[in-house]
């Protein structure tokens, strides 16, 4: 991605999110490692017990009851690796602080249609830094500058919608981990988890 700091995707993010049945319940995950079997290790699981699988296909155990986490993880962008929650809600933060642990970044996007509005969550070496959004203005108060950059034209207001803040929350995932959501993205195979409860 040339200029990441100011790059825009191709598509609407919330747009592919909703297209592909992502627009009630999202969860996602990415990793500053390329490592997934070492990933699959942090959740607690045996990296040879996954299932290798399309989207269309991890989608068939796609529901947010609680009883059982089940993630699809892979490839995102040069260093970095997403972890996709298909069931199971969002993934618990102990799991979360197990994933940044030893200098690793994680950045934790969720919503919940009608519940939670969306946020995007910044772990670093296994301690909670901040959530990651555009200011309200150029320039304005970020709670983590370290983004700073990566908000240039993404300001936030009172005018738009839930669905176009959270669009403008990806856009920032994207600009800071080389990559945004696209039809590639989804077109992907990656590795289907089922991560065991006290992991």
């Amino acid at each position: 991605m040339q200029n990441s700091y100011r790059a825009l995707p191709e598509e609407s993010q919330w747009d592919l999110l909703t297209e592909h049945g992502l627009e009630s319940w999202f969860s996602c995950q990415w990793v500053n490692t390329e490592d997934s079997n070492e990933i699959t290790r942090r959740l607690g699981v045996d990296p040879q017990n996954g299932t290798l699988c399309d989207f269309q296909t991890a989608m068939q155990s796609y529901e947010t009851s609680p009883e059982k986490l089940i993630v699809w993880v892979g490839e995102h962008s040069a260093g970095w690796s997403a972890i996709l929650t298909i069931s199971g809600g969002t993934v618990p933060p102990q799991l979360v602080e197990a994933l940044s642990a030893d200098g690793q970044r994680v950045l934790e996007a969720y919503y919940v249609e009608e519940a939670d509005p969306g946020k995007v969550l910044y772990t670093y070496d296994s301690e909670y830094i901040g959530e990651v959004f555009p200011p309200s203005s150029p320039g304005g108060w970020m709670e983590v500058p370290e983004f700073e950059a990566h908000a240039s034209g993404l300001e936030l207001s009172d005018e738009i919608s839930d669905a176009e803040a959270f669009d403008r929350y990806m856009c920032m995932v994207g600009r800071i981990t080389g990559r945004f959501v696209d039809r590639a993205w989804f077109a992907s195979t990656r590795t289907l988890y089922h991560v065991p409860h006290g992991a």
